[in-house]
């Protein structure tokens, strides 16, 4: 194999982890509120999708928004950018929640870690755990997310 060929491969590895997988439990907090979400993997490895639980202080209710997410290179690493922001109770645009960057990182044994970044400029650490198949199902339901 090439050098140039073998380099790429080092660089490409830590994605791949992710790609491997297809379904993550995401937590994180913004100030006091916390946020719960159900991200899964869409039709190809670049397409994802997320689902994010919170209570809206200004709106006093919870609320779940649902984005678009693209899988995209970055020098900080792999980045999944929001985009198309609904509100899913409202089946409507959420102009009012600022869409979501997750950057990841991975240790040695393999563990993603991720911040996000969203669009306001807000930067928080995210947890994100990894889900079997039975446990995805029981968070689509969760989420209001239609059976497969």
């Amino acid at each position: 194999m090439k050098p140039a060929r073998f380099f790429f491969l080092i660089l490409l590895f830590p994605a791949l982890r992710l790609f491997a997988q297809n379904a993550y439990e995401i937590q994180f907090t913004v100030g006091s509120v916390q946020h719960q979400g159900l991200l899964v993997s869409g039709k190809n490895d670049s397409e994802w999708q997320i689902r994010i639980r919170f209570f809206d202080n200004d709106q006093h209710c919870q609320r779940i928004i649902e984005q678009k997410m693209r899988a995209e290179k970055t020098n900080l690493g792999t980045r999944l950018h929001g985009y198309d922001v609904w509100d899913v109770q409202k089946k409507q645009s959420a102009a009012d929640y600022a869409a979501d960057n997750f950057y990841l990182s991975y240790d040695q044994k393999g563990h993603v870690y991720s911040r996000n970044i969203d669009a306001q400029g807000t930067a928080v650490s995210v947890r994100m755990t990894p889900l079997g198949d039975e446990q995805k199902k029981t968070k689509m339901k969760e989420f209001g997310w239609p059976s497969t």
